[in-house]
């Protein structure tokens, strides 16, 4: 009976013994502040940098468009860089790597009219820029048709490969060409094909 007792004392007794020897633990929410200090801190600067890069590219159009040509001024075809291309108004990045490429495989160009031949510069756009560009002539660069290569001559692209192996068998069997006119006398060469390619070739 006695150790009943005891026991019921004990249980009794277990809930104040052990609340006065086990303190709640204090949550520091001083780390936790500290953290979002640093996040509001990030949101802010993450915003400035928006609101820089949104006013530099503001900037950049700005200066893009203040670039362009103004009105009666013009650009030398021939001797124009893509960056002074991009000056022509209807001239984007893109159509002056397009026509540098052209103007490098061609030789240059004899006349405003060629750009047609460029990839996707049609008409409408040709009339957007024509009025922008001079042609010099004279930059073109001739090639000799008497010593040029088959492979070399293939790259032009006024010429089929059976047009450029014609030329090079033709020379062959006859000799040098002296003029513009033995060239014409390849039989697969048409008139129209020989006015592309006369601008760019030399006998001598």
């Amino acid at each position: 009976m006695l150790v009943l007792i005891i026991l019921i004392l004990v249980v009794l007794a277990a809930p104040y013994v052990y609340q006065h020897f086990h303190k709640d633990s204090i949550i520091n929410f001083s780390g936790f502040d500290a953290a979002a200090a640093q996040l509001n801190k990030a949101q802010k600067t993450d915003s400035i940098a928006s609101i820089k890069k949104y006013d530099n590219e503001d900037h950049v159009a700005k200066a893009y468009v203040s670039n362009k040509l103004k009105p009666g001024v013009t650009i030398e075809l021939n001797a124009a860089d893509s960056a002074q291309l991009t000056e022509v108004r209807g001239i984007g990045g893109s159509f002056a790597i397009r026509i540098i490429r052209y103007r490098n495989r061609i030789g240059g160009f004899y006349n405003k009219e060629q750009l047609k031949e460029v990839y996707e510069l049609d008409s409408a756009k040709y009339a957007e820029i024509e009025g922008q560009l001079t042609v010099d002539p004279s930059q073109v660069i001739k090639v000799n048709i008497n010593t040029i290569s088959f492979a070399s001559l293939r790259q032009s692209p006024y010429l089929s490969y059976k047009q450029a192996s014609a030329i090079i068998e033709y020379r062959t069997q006859h000799g040098n060409y002296s003029s513009i006119e033995d060239v014409g006398n390849v039989a697969i060469i048409m008139p129209e094909t020989l006015h592309k390619i006369e601008p760019y070739l030399k006998f001598k």
